[in-house]
Parts: C-alpha cells; structure tokens; sequence
C-alpha cells in the first residue's frame, strides 16, 4: 500500500469494485542507488508518508471526502560531497463524491490545497493548489470504469494529467484496480486475509526550496513497477510489503531559472541509476463490501 495524495485522491473512495477504504494509512519507501555524475556516489532515498482520511455519507449514497496528507522525502548522499537533505509535503484535499439517482454515474470533484517545501524559511512562497475531476460508470457490483483530469500547480508551470482507470473483480480471487498513469493493480487472492499481485505507481510533484538556494525548486519524478504482499495481521490492520524497480526515477538538479536567477548546484540533486528499493506499509482498514468468501 504505496500511498501518495495522487494515488490515495484518483480512486473511488467507496466503490461497488474495490470495497475497502483505509482511513489511516503510514509507509515507508526506501531507495538504494548511484548518483550518474563522475563521483559515482551512493544515495539512499526515504520516503514516508501518512495519511488520514475522514469521509461522511449523506443524501442518497453521496460522500463528503475529507483528507489530511504528509510526506517526508529525505535524500542521503554518500562518497564526496556528503550531503543530507529533506523536503515535505502537507495537504488538506477537500471535496464530494456524487451519486446518479441510477446508482451507474459517479462524480468526484476535489480541491487540493497544500505546502511543498524544505521548511528552512517562511512558506509563504511553497503554496500550492489543485484539483480533480473525475467521473466513473458502474455497469456492476464488480465492475466499473474512471476517467477524469488532475491538475497541479506546479513550481515549475501548469501540470494537467488525464486519468483513465478500470475496477473489475473478475472473479473470487483475481481483480484489477486503479487509475493510470498515478497506480494500478492486479490482485489474486491468496486466503482470507492475504493477497499478492503487481503494481505500477507513477508520481511527480515539486518543492519549493528556501532563501539559501534563491527560493528555486525542486522537480522530483518516479516510475515503479513493483511486486507486492498484503494482509491483515489483526481484525482491521493491514500490512503490505513491496519490492519495485524504479523507472526514470528523477530528482533532478534544477532543470528550469526561477525568475532569471543562475542554477543552483546543489549536488544532492544530480540524476541517478535507476535500481532496486521496497516498501513497508500500515494502514487501518474498513471492508464497505462483505467478502463472500469469509
């Protein structure tokens, strides 16, 4: 369960095809690479992130979604230069999940306020906002298919991404869930509480950096695809476990001027290999479908 404010935001909050929604959710993403400059060095990536989530059912089958969001990326470099370096993310997303009077057409809008920063000065100029729009045709109890647009405003410039996506349970052990490009999955079905299956997980976002480095930014952009493992090790506690292969993971050293200012150098933002890394993952989990199987 890689979470992140794209994945956790584009899929159905209560859906007829994936009947589960997690409410707390925390995760660790750890990253072993090479940085591609001259000096080879090592680097070690951490990502953690935690997530709240708080909906409220009104009206007929209509959701009031309202999430609390966090991460903390920190980026270690060994060999010379050393460097030790840390960026957050907070964000509130806040919105509605409309119901057809048929029970076939589902609306999602959401508004997405947040700080992405490295939080050394004042946050006035790490402010950022967004939306999705998103909307979903449920043929069935186990099937239905999304497709909608995520926008960002981006330190970088305007970011739109269109979203597509299916959720069909094919059968009592295999499913498929998700949106693309953000994540998707196909589950088979182990027992009764565990599952197995792959993923792809596609994320980018920025960080605004503080006065030191001319309040510039940073463009950070991954790919995985990943094998994972979940299950319940109490009544409504998951546990996940992932290892995936980082695809064009950047973090890049400063690919645009901020208002005419000369590049910063910051070694810690070279490009590198791309590798090898695994996820850990807690979430609390509320079933909002009974499994025939249980």
């Amino acid at each position: 369960m890689l979470v992140s404010l794209t994945i956790l935001i584009v899929q159905p909050f209560i859906s007829k095809a994936q009947p589960f929604v997690d409410i707390v959710a925390l995760n660790t993403q750890n990253f072993f690479s090479n940085y591609k400059d001259s000096s080879q060095s090592p680097v070690y990536i951490q990502d953690n992130f935690l997530n709240l989530f708080i909906p409220k059912k009104f009206g007929k089958g209509h959701v009031f979604l309202l999430r609390f969001n966090s991460e903390q990326l920190t980026i270690n470099r060994a060999g010379q230069p050393t460097g030790i370096f840390q960026l957050y993310s907070f964000s509130i997303p806040i919105g509605l999940q409309l119901v057809s009077k048929n029970q076939k057409w589902k609306y999602t809008g959401i508004i997405i306020p947040k700080i992405n920063s490295d939080l050394r000065d004042d946050v006035k100029n790490d402010f950022q906002l967004g939306g999705i729009g998103l909307v979903a045709r449920v043929f069935n109890e186990n099937l239905q298919v999304k497709f909608g647009l995520y926008y960002n405003r981006e330190f970088f410039g305007n970011f739109f991404m269109p979203l597509a996506g299916v959720d069909w349970k094919i059968n009592s052990r295999f499913q498929m869930y998700g949106t693309l490009p953000s994540n998707f999955r196909m589950e088979f079905k182990l027992s009764q509480k565990w599952n197995t299956g792959l993923g792809f997980r596609s994320f980018t976002r920025s960080f605004r950096l503080s006065e030191n480095y001319n309040n510039d930014f940073i463009w950070v952009r991954e790919n995985q695809a990943k094998v994972y493992v979940e299950g319940f090790i109490l009544k409504n506690v998951i546990a996940t476990f992932d290892v995936y292969r980082s695809i064009g993971y950047r973090l890049p050293r400063n690919d645009f001027y901020n208002h005419g200012i000369e590049k910063i150098t910051n070694p810690i933002f070279a490009n590198f290999n791309d590798n090898f890394g695994f996820t850990i993952g807690f979430a609390y989990r509320i079933l909002t479908k009974k499994d025939p199987d249980k």
